[in-house]
């Protein structure tokens, strides 16, 4: 690999290069005034056209990287990083792994996801040695485990850098990391960081870091690190650590060195951000990680999970169960790390899809039932998809339910279902089924949001007038938010639909929705309209969800709460927003529902939940269900049911 990663950049160095003549060219010029009138011209335009190509590499740089740094462009950490006297580097990046822990105090447990890391890093890098470098030793069932896979080393806890204290242990491993590549060399990673595929073809550069956002907007994350023994990049960015200030958290550890990598490009290979840290941190990135299924890895060497902002939330209560029971797009990839060689029992669950597979264009059916023993419970709880679709979502924090009850208790803390979308689906032509029963009075509380990048749908409670002292009715409007070029989220008035006065809490029952989105208009009604049992009770024939703003590709479907426009994932979970309510029999279309179609969907959906069983007092019986006709005579009898439903 290494070969041939030279190979084609010397290809593309050579076809740069201007044209040279061998010494008998001068023959083909003529000699002095006998040079031709044709010869002159092609030598002028030969000149222009290397002028232009001289010029386009000062603007662009080689291989298109960013321009040289002006020398007016000096600072601090610059100047410190050119005044090194540098020490001989190593001759190649030894095939050593190395992992920084157990510095924040004694007795530190290694979590799942950090045996995880090792083991990945063990399976598809297959490094000489994989270190554990620690001060306080740390312990647990993770550790033992991943005990034979690791050589210890036990490391002071470095307090000061250049006569600046350092305190904190994240800086202090920023720190060790340096100390540890500069004297032995190879690959460092964070226990955050999972191993996808092999790095042998870097293992000849000098120096490699991956880019921290797109183009390195962040800068270079030291999550991951590749260096030779006293690599000369590596020597000046320690060097940097003179004028190191705790209060600036990522400067020295991400921001500084992609400031310095483009003075020493010599010294330094850039990966791509798509290398180790995409997705990324952010909301849309944690996201696509953890809730949805939708990203394959194909560009990356390795994934960086980013545990400090999603251990709060989303990766709360992990374990092994979790990750072979859901379905997202991380736990799908690491997966394998726990089979250990073994075949997946559900082989055809990390299926990617770009559209639905049915001819009826249903995307998913989740009944949303749960076990009666509390026993057989994770968090979160897998929503499974029977349409055949694979898009198995999530329930995270589901209410117990009572014997008599169905669906799923969505508490309104932090409790919600998350299902997955096929990556090429839009929001353009779309229905959402569902049956929903509350008794809350809260405003505000969110029924059910479809998920864009750039925006969101909205169904809201909303306090109504039923022309009842003291009702305290809610029923459900709309509303519609977008995120701008900023990153701001905002509610879009005009598109707003408030509720009409149909009460649906003061019965206490379930009602069924349906949310159906036609912006071609295809079906002859509004563009946006919401139907409760069968009936609108908010629509909007004009709407509008701008193109340019918020796009169109749906990453998902939320029921009972979303997450927040203001705050990531790292920050405690925004309740503003979530709704105590209960959930069951979520259909989700690729097409936009008539109003004939909606209610044979509420006719076929009630025999379904009529002859559901339940449990009493621990033994299962049949809800009493006396109807006109069976599911299966209701089956046989509509000539449009067939493939209609699963």
């Amino acid at each position: 690999m290494a070969a041939s990663f030279t190979s084609r950049r010397s290809s593309s160095a050579s076809s740069r290069l201007p044209t040279h003549y061998s010494k008998d060219s001068k023959a083909a010029f003529g000699s002095g005034m006998g040079m031709s009138r044709r010869w002159s011209f092609r030598c002028v335009t030969l000149s222009i056209l290397l002028l232009f190509f001289v010029r386009h590499l000062i603007v662009t740089g080689p291989r298109g990287e960013e321009t040289e740094p002006s020398s007016s462009s000096s600072f601090t950490e610059l100047e410190l990083a050119q005044s090194v006297q540098l020490r001989p580097a190593g001759t190649r990046i030894p095939k050593i792994v190395h992992f920084v822990y157990g510095l924040r105090g004694p007795d530190p447990t290694l979590d799942l996801i950090h045996y995880l890391a090792i083991k990945s890093a063990h399976d598809t890098i297959k490094p000489d040695k994989i270190f554990l470098h620690y001060h306080y030793r740390p312990i647990g069932e993770n550790f033992e485990r991943a005990l034979p896979l690791i050589t210890l080393h036990q490391i002071d806890l470095v307090t000061n850098v250049f006569g600046r204290p350092v305190s904190h242990y994240a800086h202090q491993s920023d720190v060790a990391r340096l100390q540890i590549l500069a004297e032995h060399g190879g690959i460092y990673l964070d226990l955050d960081l999972i191993s996808l595929q092999s790095v042998d073809h870097l293992l000849d550069h000098d120096f490699v870091m991956g880019q921290e956002g797109q183009g390195g907007s962040v800068g270079l994350c030291n999550a991951m690190i590749m260096a030779r023994p006293n690599a000369h990049f590596l020597q000046r960015w320690y060097a940097t650590y003179s004028s190191f200030e705790e209060k600036d958290w990522n400067f020295h550890s991400v921001v500084l060195p992609g400031k310095l990598a483009p003075y020493f490009k010599s010294e330094i290979t850039v990966l791509d951000h798509t290398s180790y840290f995409w997705p990324l941190w952010d909301g849309p990135g944690l996201r696509t990680l953890y809730l949805e299924k939708s990203y394959d890895f194909s560009q990356n060497l390795g994934t960086h999970i980013w545990e400090s902002a999603a251990n709060h939330h989303l990766m709360k209560d992990i374990n092994e169960r979790v990750i072979m029971s859901i379905d997202t797009s991380l736990y799908c990839k690491i997966r394998p790390f726990l089979l250990d060689g073994k075949p997946d029992p559900r082989p055809d669950a990390c299926r990617i899809i770009q559209n639905s597979e049915r001819e009826d264009k249903l995307v998913g059916y989740w009944s949303l039932g749960l076990p009666t023993d509390k026993k057989e419970w994770i968090n979160p709880m897998p929503a499974t998809d029977t349409s055949g679709n694979s898009l198995n979502g999530l329930i995270r924090n589901p209410g117990h339910i009572q014997s008599k009850e169905s669906g799923v208790h969505l508490t309104g803390n932090a409790s919600y279902v998350f299902l997955p979308m096929p990556v090429a689906a839009k929001i353009d032509q779309m229905t959402v089924s569902w049956w929903m029963k509350t008794n809350t009075t809260k405003e505000g509380g969110a029924a059910l949001v479809i998920q864009t990048e750039h925006g969101k749908v909205y169904v809201k409670t909303e306090k109504v007038d039923v022309g009842k002292p003291n009702a305290n009715a809610i029923s459900l409007g709309l509303s519609t938010v977008v995120r701008d070029s900023d990153w701001v989220w905002h509610v879009l008035d005009e598109e707003r639909v408030p509720a009409n006065p149909y009460s649906i809490n003061l019965d206490r029952a379930y009602h069924h929705y349906a949310l159906v989105v036609d912006r071609e208009t295809l079906t002859g009604g509004p563009k946006l309209v919401l139907y409760m049992d069968g009936y609108v009770i908010a629509s909007k024939h004009d709407w509008n969800f701008p193109e340019m703003r918020a796009g169109s590709a749906v990453h998902g479907v939320w029921l009972g709460s979303t997450e927040s426009e203001n705050t990531n994932y790292q920050d405690p979970w925004d309740n503003s927003s979530s709704l105590d309510c209960y959930v069951e029999h979520v259909r989700v279309w690729e097409k936009a529902l008539g109003p004939d179609q909606v209610q044979k969907q509420i006719k076929i959906d009630t025999l379904i939940r009529d002859q559901s069983t339940v449990v009493d007092n621990g033994q299962e019986v049949q809800e009493d269900s006396q109807k006109d006709e069976s599911l299966e005579q209701f089956k046989n009898k509509d000539a449009d049911f067939n493939g209609w439903n699963p």
